[in-house]
């Protein structure tokens, strides 16, 4: 069945305000780390419950930690309870925009939130390569090492620029998944798009839109979409492509 295409392989709210939590690299986020890389074993060991326990204790140490959301959010969609993914993901993201404007006192400090971060998604990528293998998981490693080449540049530059000025593109693909399964289309359409146009070369996401745009009678936005998606060698399914040429025809 073609219906939505979601990285299953992999409700809380924010309890402190952004930027009095603990900055990256300081003993908050080393501590939580022990329960964060604790949520990864438990993932591979499908043990659901307990990994979700796992990131949110991880949170409870630092509220700030993002990627311990985004964790969060894909056991959620493992269990899924949609619901909670999207409130997870949600929070990623408005954690991934505060990021984006933090203020470092110094250029080492700027530099070691770049290497925690490394680090920190080097966990991920590890979660990923342990699952099944398929054109989903292959454009999310794709997405998040990207993401690592940029920091590592600017580390290896010296660059006091942030690179993290844009929402990461697997974080949107992740939040228009949740919504599109709680059954929110136009949320889910609007997370698509904005994960495209971080990463134009996101398969999954133009795949995804399709699949919205076909739903809601707009084939020939769909067929573009599956090109785009073909385009950067995600793998479409055939159901998909002949029921958009069917949806076509129909309207044609």
């Amino acid at each position: 069945m073609w219906r939505l295409i979601l990285a299953l392989t992999l409700g809380l709210s924010l309890t402190s305000s952004v930027g009095s939590a603990q900055q990256p690299g300081s003993s908050g986020r080393s501590r939580a780390m022990v329960p964060y890389k604790l949520g990864f074993e438990n993932m591979r060991a499908e043990k659901w419950a307990e990994a979700a326990k796992s990131f949110q204790d991880a949170i409870e140490i630092d509220p700030e930690f993002d990627l311990a959301w985004y964790m969060l959010g894909r056991v959620r969609m493992n269990q899924r309870q949609f619901a909670q993914a999207v409130q997870a993901f949600t929070t990623t993201r408005d954690l991934s925009l505060a990021i984006a404007g933090r203020q470092f006192t110094n250029a080492q400090d700027r530099q070691r939130d770049r290497r925690d971060r490394i680090v920190q998604m080097d966990e991920i990528l590890r979660s990923y390569r342990s699952g099944p293998q398929n054109m989903q998981t292959q454009d999310a490693i794709r997405q998040i090492e990207e993401r690592k080449r940029q920091l590592q540049e600017n580390i290896n530059q010296g660059n006091d620029i942030n690179v993290d000025t844009t929402v990461p593109a697997y974080v949107s693909l992740s939040l228009g998944s949740a919504h599109y399964r709680t059954g929110n289309r136009s949320e889910a359409e609007k997370y698509y798009k904005e994960a495209i146009a971080t990463d134009p070369k996101a398969g999954e996401a133009h795949n995804n839109l399709a699949v919205v745009y076909l739903e809601t009678g707009r084939a020939t936005e769909a067929e573009r979409e599956i090109e785009a998606a073909e385009k950067a060698g995600f793998k479409v399914h055939p159901q998909l492509k002949a029921d958009i040429q069917a949806a076509k025809k129909k309207t044609g």
